[in-house]
């Protein structure tokens, strides 16, 4: 029997299909999809079993070492969609089979050397004088000289360890081996005695740290009667459950309105007529979309089947989580980047073993290893997030569809401000619409959003809330309601300058200046991480006239304190949430109002739902307007929208005051008359005029190295090529420096393609990376760019 294997190395010359012998003792529990370890050159490696078959050409094979699975983690779909993906995005098979398991599952690689004889040289003597295997990290850098001479002798040889970055969570329990039992065999062993009882008052076996915590004994005392064979000790698989603390109260169905009810009846339609159509629920904030999904999803359990729910990352929010767990219990599993590593372990193989019928998560979640999908839920569908910025570079709901045509089942993409590639499809029918346009809660209406027009206001650079935005805090802490304010940029200061000289404290692997973190004193890079303790002195000249100019919400934070000292402020940030469950526990102490103002980056804009919040502040809000992006302006009117909508979502009337130095902007008209349609009209003729989706189609081309001269003159040969081989069916522009020229040591440019139809540009682009993959320069690529910063 021969096994074709997806080796785990990712690299474009060894993306394809490798044939090795299955060995005797395998044959009969081996089977495709499932992990195995294999020889690969010199060493060993981790692999995936595509397919089995009898027979091949090849004269000499090599066999299989080890099998690491005993049931499939990739089933018949999901190996194809992972082969289908790598074409799609120009990414190794590796990659994409790697994207649809755990971190924990991915293979962990360690050098060893082993002895074989006794080495000829003292020290490499003495490093095997206790052992026979050492670790290769742990052999000093002055002795790999001689390792290398002892490894050409034979007398050392290196190998392989492969093992899963985690295992499975283990418990023990502990149970009497005969159920009837000699008490006098303990004499005045009092402890054992006490074991021995309890245990024969169970039928079955105890956990072994409960039993010893009840009865105050100790490891000493099991052992011994482990050793006198009255006790025996049972290992059990464990789940790690990140829910275990939280009781979800049985929540039911709530009454829809008619707008919801048509949404619900057209998917469940589709679900029973095994119709892979593309929903577009377009509903304002508070609409009740949360509702329809719960809805439709019942129906789809309760028919036996499966459901994939979909939250960007930012907006995974316990109240969601805590929704779906409330309506379904035990039926649900979560999947989100907040879980530590074994947690996600085990909710992935609760969807593995059918042990669920519902998984919420984010991105990755569309890989869940469901066998009979009956819809697929994508909620805030025009969210980033959705899209991966690393190899495989694929998009959510592109996916999603590739599944819902394979399980022949609807995919519904839910958002009050759709990206304007959806509603385009909507509108030519591509998608179906389903609109909400009323509020869920009968007494609950949309905020009055206000333009606070800052270049009348403003009294120099310093000034952080308005006078209109101040008195409508203070009114609002007299009344005992909540303030939302958001502020779409975290830290203290934006940059440390010289007042002498002019001079930027930049980051020195990056071309981005340091951001100031009043909270440790210390300078930060956003985008490689390099921090430094805040300088004294100027870099260039010297001087000690360092200043700290623009705005974070650190920044904020401290003023608002100062402003309204008998307030109690709360920060919500990357600085803030960065622990374990500490976004849990921030948005849950804001909700049971142990803080009057809640100040944070765009993460506050996101599926948030607190009723006592009635003003919302946005600081800044041109920050993302005049970005040098053609989605600069879709962004801001979605993000200010959404953030809007965290105002008077229940009974108490809610307002938003938008600080802007651009009240003219057709977006800042747009959110104030909260007009989606108006938003759609005039950004679709920017698009149009400047040929952008959805009139045309984006691809990109990254290249970045740290040597600049050898970037440049890839630049020039790509440049060439791309023109040679694409002609006048494309649009080239580039090479371009992205926003952050250099980011980590390495420099980057990129280039744009633009295009309606041309089939031979995957290929074309393909055949370029395989020319980039060894040397200094790397090239990757982007059939569906979202980010050029």
């Amino acid at each position: 029997m021969i096994a074709e294997v997806v080796v785990d190395i990712k690299n474009k010359a060894v993306n394809k299909v490798f044939d090795y012998l299955v060995p005797e003792e395998l044959r009969d529990v081996i089977q495709s999809g499932v992990r195995v370890l294999v020889p690969f050159g010199p060493r060993t490696v981790m692999g995936f079993v595509i397919s089995l078959k009898e027979g091949t050409e090849l004269k000499k094979l090599r066999p299989i070492q080890e099998l690491i699975d005993v049931v499939p983690v990739l089933n018949e779909e999901l190996k194809e969609l992972g082969m289908s993906l790598s074409v799609e995005t120009g990414s190794t098979m590796i990659q994409c089979f790697e994207a649809m398991i755990p971190n924990a599952m991915r293979a962990k690689y360690k050098k060893k050397l082993l002895c074989l004889s006794q080495p000829t040289h003292p020290s490499i003597q003495s490093l095997f004088s206790h052992t026979d295997l050492v670790d290769y990290d742990q052999v000093p850098k002055g002795l790999l000289k001689e390792v290398k001479k002892a490894l050409e002798q034979n007398e050392v040889e290196l190998i392989y360890e492969v093992k899963d970055k985690l295992g499975k969570k283990m418990v023990k329990y502990v149970a009497l081996t005969q159920p009837i039992v000699d008490f006098s065999m303990f004499n005045r062993a009092n402890k054992q005695k006490l074991v021995v009882s309890y245990l024969s008052e169970h039928d079955q076996p105890v956990l072994k740290s409960r039993l010893m915590s009840e009865l105050q004994v100790t490891h000493a005392v099991l052992k011994t009667l482990i050793d006198k064979g009255v006790v025996k000790e049972i290992e059990v698989e464990a789940y790690r459950d990140p829910y275990a603390d939280h009781v979800y109260p049985q929540s039911q169905a709530l009454p829809l309105n008619q707008e919801q009810a048509v949404a619900v009846k057209s998917v469940l339609s589709a679900v029973e007529s095994k119709s892979h159509d593309v929903f577009l629920l377009h509903g304002i904030t508070g609409s009740g979309k949360t509702e329809v999904y719960l809805q439709v999803i019942e129906s789809v359990i309760n028919r036996g089947q499966q459901a994939i729910m979909l939250v960007p990352e930012i907006a995974l929010t316990p109240q969601i989580a805590g929704r779906f767990k409330s309506r379904f219990q035990n039926r649900v599993a979560v999947l989100h980047s907040a879980l530590s590593m074994g947690e996600k372990y085990d909710e992935w193989r609760k969807v593995l073993k059918q042990e669920v019928q519902i998984v919420v998560g984010a991105r990755s979640a569309i890989f869940a290893p469901f066998k009979d999908i009956g819809v697929i839920i994508i909620d805030e569908e025009h969210e980033a997030t959705y899209k991966q910025e690393e190899a495989p570079r694929y998009h959510a709901i592109e996916v999603a569809k590739w599944r819902a045509t394979v399980h022949r089942c609807p995919v519904v993409l839910g958002s009050a401000t759709p990206s304007l590639e959806s509603f385009a499809r909507a509108q030519k029918g591509v998608y179906r619409l389903l609109t909400l346009s009323q509020r869920a809660v009968s007494l609950a209406t949309l905020p009055t959003v206000k333009l606070v027009d800052m270049r009348q206001s403003a009294k120099g650079d310093q000034l952080i809330l308005s006078e209109a935005l101040r008195q409508a805090i203070a009114t609002r802490l007299e009344r005992k309601e909540q303030v939302v304010l958001l502020l779409n940029r975290r830290g203290y200061s934006s940059f440390l300058q010289c007042r002498e000289c002019g001079e930027v404290v930049n980051c020195p692997n990056c071309d981005v200046s340091l951001t100031y973190h009043k909270s440790n004193q210390k300078l930060k890079c956003h985008y490689c991480g390099f921090e430094t303790f805040l300088l004294k002195h100027c870099p260039a000249c010297q001087s000690d006239e360092l200043r700290f100019f623009g705005l974070g919400t650190q920044k904020v934070e401290e003023y608002l304190q100062e402003e309204f000292p008998t307030a109690k402020m709360m920060r919500m940030d990357v600085d803030t949430t960065s622990k374990k469950g500490s976004h849990q526990e921030l948005i849950e102490a804001f909700e049971r109002k142990e803080a009057d103002i809640l100040i944070g980056t765009q993460m506050v804009g996101k599926g948030l739902d607190f009723k006592d919040v009635t003003l919302v502040g946005v600081l800044a809000a041109d920050l993302m307007l005049h970005l040098a992006d053609f989605r600069a302006a879709e962004r801001t009117f979605q993000l200010l929208t959404q953030v809007a909508g965290r105002a008077g979502r229940h009974e108490l009337e809610g307002e938003v005051l938008i600080q802007t130095y651009s009240p003219d902007h057709y977006v800042m008209q747009c959110v104030v008359q909260q007009n989606y349609q108006a938003f759609y009209v005039e950004e679709m003729k920017m698009r149009r005029r400047f040929g952008y989706p959805p009139y045309y189609y984006l691809a990109s081309v990254m290249l970045n190295s740290e040597d600049y001269n050898e970037l440049i003159k890839a630049c020039d040969q790509v440049n060439q090529y791309l023109r040679n081989q694409l002609g006048h069916s494309c649009v080239i522009i580039g090479p371009t420096m992205p926003y952050v020229g250099r980011i980590n040591q390495r420099f980057r440019m990129y280039f744009m393609i633009k295009y309606k139809q041309e089939p031979r540009l995957r290929g074309v682009l393909v055949q370029l990376l395989t020319y980039f993959q060894e040397g200094t320069v790397n090239l990757s690529l982007d059939f569906f760019p979202y980010q050029f910063s």
